[in-house]
């Protein structure tokens, strides 16, 4: 379990205050929780523990879609804290613990989303304002992460140029060479376009060598 508000870290739940383990400090309605960081133990109300919620998968890229001012958490001094990212700085980013009013520096493995349980009991958390499951979030940051890599591999690796082509254009669209390209109506989504027209026979091909 852990703390409630994002805090504490994982824990052993030993006795209640139902009976074993002595009489809890603060009368019935407390637990006496193990702190796997260093084995000390504490009284805390049961209503504060919840389950430890799932692991965060390292390769989905959820900070990049963690806007200025939305909640997450931080691991600091053997427990997660609730944070509120502040501003990114290079592979750091600047948080603030609101609740203690300290800014702090984290790196990216020292982050993890705000998890909270929605009515039906399932994880979820928040970016740019939207809500969704753990799992509905994986699904879309894969997608993304997919779509990201796959322009990344279209363009730029050969000098190749991207143009953006809909079937209800089929206008010329001007390529980062300068040079318009007059895609075929039929064509839809991206392509790959020659940065310049090819000679289309040995003839016209020796013209463009000799005025080269």
């Amino acid at each position: 379990g852990e703390g409630g508000g994002g805090e504490g870290g994982g824990v052993r739940v030993g006795s209640s205050g139902q009976g074993g383990g002595g009489d809890p400090p603060g009368g019935s309605g407390q637990v006496l929780i193990e702190y796997d960081v260093d084995g000390s133990q504490e009284w805390v109300e049961a209503a504060n523990l919840r389950p430890e919620p799932p692991p965060t998968a390292s390769e989905l890229p959820w900070l990049s879609r963690l806007a200025k001012g939305e909640l997450a958490e931080l691991w600091y001094e053997g427990g997660w804290w609730e944070v509120i990212l502040q501003a990114r700085a290079g592979s750091k980013f600047q948080v603030l613990a609101a609740r203690y009013n300290k800014i702090h520096s984290a790196t990216a493995a020292e982050l993890r989303p705000w998890w909270q349980r929605d009515e039906a009991g399932a994880w979820c958390y928040t970016l740019q304002r939207k809500t969704r499951t753990a799992e509905q979030w994986r699904a879309a940051l894969l997608a993304s992460q997919s779509r990201s890599r796959m322009n990344d591999r279209v363009c730029g690796i050969n000098g190749c140029t991207i143009v953006n082509v809909t079937a209800s254009q089929g206008a010329a669209t001007e390529t980062k060479a300068g040079v318009p390209q007059t895609p075929s109506p039929r064509a839809v989504g991206w392509r790959e376009a020659a940065p310049w027209p090819l000679p289309s026979s040995r003839h016209q091909r020796r013209q463009a060598a000799a005025r080269a």
